[in-house]
């Protein structure tokens, strides 16, 4: 549990920056893109104002991402061992990636203002295309997670890789690619998109307010028509691979004889197998999922076949469904009344432990598509009111936009707890049980690691809210060393520079350079100070 806890603590603040950064450098891309087609400086302006947030928010993505290799190697061995083969060739072309990217972001930072426009766009085109890979690459071992294919069980157990090519275009890999990057996009016009309306608002910086507000209503639009049409067909797909996870998140127990109904709300009863209340629309969730009248399969109805894989796989211990077999050990270790149990209890119980949590799933799942069509809804208004938006006239929609700026991060949070506690109870889907999967270890370290993940992670987050802070006060008229920093360090050492810059002038001077007048008394020529410290004068 608490190895679990620790993961999800890193891989939760990590994913807090990562769908900034996709979508800010694909919009400081198309900003740079559109410097040199229209020939505004505005543009550059725009694009070198949010490269600075794009900076912030990638360092620390970098920070905090690799702890999580690290952890699957100590904390999930039993994962890292059995997927070895998988895990090295998708992750080791992100790792060949990872260079590349870093390279173009330390030339954008330090290189930008000396290079042409032209120049400038194509770099930060290559930087978006690597930084997109690179998510695909770590996006589809997540697929795979879920729905793993490509792959045969070798003779040493683990998993060798027999087709690359289905593993990386599989109907759920590409479905979550899709939604996943889509998501990012989404998060990077929305917050480029409530902070020109926060500027807006307070009448600041309002020329780069609003070239900026006029890329990121439209950006946002497309990206979350992207999202929604791929969080639909994801949706399909889970049905057909992950039918558990899917009848859970709709909290649907059993097959209907006719078309089934969509549930919008309801108190899902996990014991009972059963909804307490619930507020239903006739035949939208068949429509919806089978696209025809026919009815998804519900819990119950998995259940059941659940037990014929259970009962299949215990009957030969040396083949096929290893995973059930886990977890049917796992089941056991867990329950007090294990030897009071019939064999068909037994089965039973081990499929029972197969169902996620049904009201977790129902309860996120819902959380993701209401903050969807919330964003739609305030998008629509804007995108209708566009002119008046950009101009600052109509300020309803710009605190709005303001207002649900943390709706992306509250849906894709949502969807990864769809997608991460749907699997449960497996790592890999009916391949290897989580309780495998980890390396349990003792309870004083653990809980010190996590500790000190907290800790960390939490100077992370001042850090990235005092950096942000300053960029935002700074504005995008002026530089941030110079306002913010230079400052700082000012009032943090004193007038010790000044004093020390006075001192070298004043040194220079007897060397033939010339020295800044004070105020009231003409600068003198080297001769003439000579003459007047003349022991000879009259």
């Amino acid at each position: 549990m608490l190895s679990r806890l620790q993961f999800g603590l890193t891989i939760g603040f990590h994913y807090i920056f990562v769908p900034l950064t996709l979508g800010l450098i694909v919009a400081v891309a198309i900003m740079d893109t559109l410097r040199v087609t229209t020939g505004r400086h505005d543009w550059r302006r725009a694009a070198r104002f949010w490269y600075r947030f794009f900076v912030l928010a990638w360092l620390i993505g970098m920070a905090t991402g690799y702890p999580l290799r690290l952890q699957l190697t100590q904390q999930w061995a039993g994962y890292s061992e059995h997927a070895r083969e998988v895990i090295h060739a998708i992750m080791g072309m992100e790792g060949m990636i990872a260079p590349a990217m870093v390279s173009l972001v330390l030339v954008l930072a330090s290189l930008a203002h000396g290079q042409p426009a032209l120049d400038r766009a194509i770099t930060r085109w290559l930087l978006a295309a690597v930084m997109l890979l690179q998510g695909a690459c770590i996006v589809t071992l997540n697929a795979w997670m879920q729905h793993p294919v490509g792959t045969e069980v070798g003779g040493a157990g683990g998993l060798q890789i027999v087709s690359l090519r289905e593993i990386f275009l599989s109907p759920t890999a590409l479905a979550k690619v899709t939604h996943t990057l889509s998501a990012g996009l989404l998060t990077g016009a929305m917050f480029i998109a409530a902070v020109s309306s926060g500027y807006l608002l307070r009448r600041q910086h309002r020329d780069i307010a609003r070239i900026s507000l006029s890329l990121a209503l439209p950006m946002a639009a497309i990206a979350l028509g992207a999202v929604i049409w791929s969080g639909h067909e994801s949706a399909r797909v889970v049905m057909q691979v992950q039918p558990m996870k899917f009848a859970a998140m709709e909290a649907h127990w059993e097959r209907d004889a006719g078309p089934s109904s969509l549930t919008l709300l309801a108190w899902p009863d996990s014991a009972l197998q059963a909804n307490q209340f619930a507020v239903t629309v006739p035949k939208l969730m068949s429509w919806l999922a089978t696209h025809s009248d026919e009815s998804p399969a519900g819990v119950r109805d998995l259940l059941d076949s659940a037990e014929g894989r259970i009962t299949q796989a215990l009957r030969s211990p040396g083949g096929e469904g290893e995973g059930w077999r886990q977890l049917h050990e796992r089941t056991a270790a867990t329950r007090s009344d294990w030897n009071t149990l019939s064999p068909e209890a037994r089965v039973h119980a081990t499929a029972l432990a197969s169902v996620p949590s049904v009201p977790t799933l129902f309860a996120s799942f819902r959380v993701m598509v209401g903050s969807a069509f919330l964003l739609a809804v305030v998008l629509g208004w804007a995108m209708v009111f566009r002119r008046q938006v950009q101009e600052g006239s109509e300020q309803r929609p710009l605190r709005l936009l303001l207002l649900v700026l943390p709706l992306p991060w509250l849906a894709t949070f949502a969807g990864w707890t769809v997608a991460e506690v749907g699997r449960q109870p497996w790592v890999i889907y009916e391949q290897l049980a989580t309780a495998s999967a980890a390396r349990l270890q003792p309870a004083p370290s653990a809980v010190a690691e996590l500790l000190i993940y907290f800790a960390a992670y939490g100077l992370l987050a001042m850090l990235f809210i005092a950096v942000g802070g300053a960029i935002l006060r700074a504005g995008p008229r002026r530089r941030l060393w110079s306002s913010t920093w230079q400052l700082r360090l000012r009032s943090l050492f004193g007038n010790r520079l000044q004093r020390r810059t006075a001192a070298a002038a004043r040194a220079s001077a007897w060397n033939g350079r010339p020295t800044p007048a004070r105020p009231g008394r003409p600068v003198a020529s080297r001769r003439h100070r000579s003459a007047d410290r003349s022991p000879n004068r009259s």
